[in-house]
């Protein structure tokens, strides 16, 4: 599926759930179709951490992006700008992920506690460009800040 075609899709279920009663079939139906399009392809954790970070509802256009990515297997902070600190937390998880690492093997390799690491990834916490640093450099990877 397209971009422009994904986002057509999205407008017509949008469209559907506003404007038919949320018990009838058709509104279920358009509502089902949305999870499976949106959850299917990007998990809920990921979806709401960008969601929070970028402090807004998320554009047909942006859902779009968001699904080709992750569909394509790419980072989603590729998809769709983040705030430096939400990217920079983003970018640690999904390398940790792409090593195969635990929470538990990075955050000794950075040394700092599990739950440390737990709350820089879910955005509670904000990581340093120390750390930041450190985790790169455990990568092999390099992190450049990308202007607004």
């Amino acid at each position: 599926m397209t971009k422009t075609e994904l986002i057509n899709t999205l407008d017509y279920l949008n469209t559907v759930i506003e404007n038919y009663r949320a018990d009838s079939p058709d509104s279920q139906q358009a509502a089902s179709r949305l999870s499976e399009l949106v959850n299917g392809t990007i998990g809920i954790r990921e979806l709401s951490f960008i969601g929070q970070a970028i402090g807004r509802s998320f554009t047909n256009s942006e859902l779009a992006d968001l699904i080709l990515a992750s569909k394509a297997n790419q980072p989603l902070n590729e998809a769709i700008q983040l705030p430096a600190e939400a990217d920079a937390a983003y970018t640690i998880k999904y390398q940790r992920r792409q090593a195969g690492m635990t929470q538990v093997q990075l955050a000794k390799k950075i040394g700092i506690e599990q739950s440390q690491l737990a709350k820089i990834e879910n955005g509670s916490l904000k990581v340093s460009l120390n750390l930041l640093q450190k985790a790169m450099t455990v990568f092999g990877r390099s992190y450049i800040v990308k202007a607004l």
